[in-house]
């Protein structure tokens, strides 16, 4: 499934949370506050999205949860309806912020934490995410996250119109050189409180190592009251 290598380049390039600065930064708690006001946790629930490379994909909860690196997350699987592959994906509440585990390698063995959405979001609100990727070397890098709408519609195809849509909009920079930062693409992605993740947009080039565009929407989804 082509939607699982861009988490896995998405994933490199987010490696964050530890953060790169001088100043050491305040460790997160673990502790996962629950995610059902940004997407609904019922096992009868599923969201079914459509590719730009042409895979139809279902999201579900599985009811299950996963400790990784002392971090408890909601484990949701990604299911292509047509070959059946399955992807695990992983939610979670972190002291009022939105996260999800990224893959960083092809095998889903190796996972990072990256902030999706801040709890309360505002138009104008920004975050910015440090790590680095490897290459051999570890290369810097740094994504800034900026809320752009929380007032945006998007439309379902059997014509149902979602309003109150959140716009989060992130530039990705890496220190390629070791000394200045090199725009090396932007992430746009869709939220909708209560409803869940509405349409992901990559448009990245890091220097050759990673070039990408690609997207998904949501076309319908079904929630248990």
């Amino acid at each position: 499934m082509k939607y699982t290598s861009v988490l896995s380049m998405l994933g490199i390039a987010l490696i964050c949370a530890a953060g790169t600065s001088c100043k050491k930064p305040k460790p997160i708690d673990p502790t996962n506050e629950g995610i059902a006001d940004f997407m609904p946790t019922n096992t009868q629930n599923w969201w079914l999205y459509e590719a730009s490379d042409g895979t139809i994909f279902k999201r579900y909860y599985t009811g299950r949860d996963t400790v990784v690196d002392q971090f408890n997350y909601n484990l949701f699987e990604q299911v292509d309806t047509n070959t059946g592959t399955i992807v695990k994906e992983f939610y979670a509440k972190f002291e009022g912020n939105y996260y999800t585990l990224l893959k960083v390698d092809n095998s889903g063995s190796a996972y990072v934490k990256s902030q999706v959405l801040n709890g309360d979001p505002k138009v104008g609100d920004e975050w910015t995410s440090n790590g680095s990727f490897n290459y051999g070397v570890n290369i810097p890098t740094k994504l800034e996250s900026k809320v752009m709408s929380v007032n945006g519609t998007f439309t379902l195809n059997n014509n149902i119109v979602l309003d109150s849509v959140i716009e989060v909009k992130s530039d990705l920079y890496g220190k390629l050189n070791f000394v200045t930062w090199t725009n090396c693409g932007t992430i746009t992605m869709k939220f909708r409180k209560n409803v869940g993740v509405i349409s992901e947009n990559y448009d990245i080039n890091v220097a050759g190592f990673f070039q990408k565009q690609y997207s998904n929407h949501i076309l319908n989804y079904h929630l248990q009251p």
